[in-house]
């Protein structure tokens, strides 16, 4: 029988919070995938932040975005380690030949 992968994505909060006449409530988007159909199975579970809706005293509510930058983090260590490698290598070529 073949192992099938299943999706499911929601919505998380925690909170709310109080604060200084204001409430602070997180939320995260929160995604697992279930791959197998058995005891063995495996499961991935990846949580990130999306808004803070702040509400205070006055009933005003307001969402402030998360903006997600893990992914410009991981290519600037790319390419960071990339530019560092070839600048070793070049400064490593050159002492040998002169």
């Amino acid at each position: 029988m073949r192992a099938m992968a299943s999706w499911r994505r929601i919505e998380t909060s925690l909170g709310p919070l109080a604060f200084g006449g204001r409430t602070i409530t997180l939320v995260a988007r929160t995604t697992a995938v279930h791959w197998g159909n058995d005891a063995r199975a495996a499961v991935v579970v990846r949580s990130r932040p999306v808004h803070v809706e702040v509400l205070d005293e006055d009933g005003h509510r307001e969402v402030v975005q998360i903006r997600d930058l893990e992914y410009a983090l991981i290519a600037g260590i790319t390419m960071a380690g990339i530019v560092g490698s070839w600048a070793l290598r070049a400064i490593r070529t050159r002492r040998s030949s002169g």
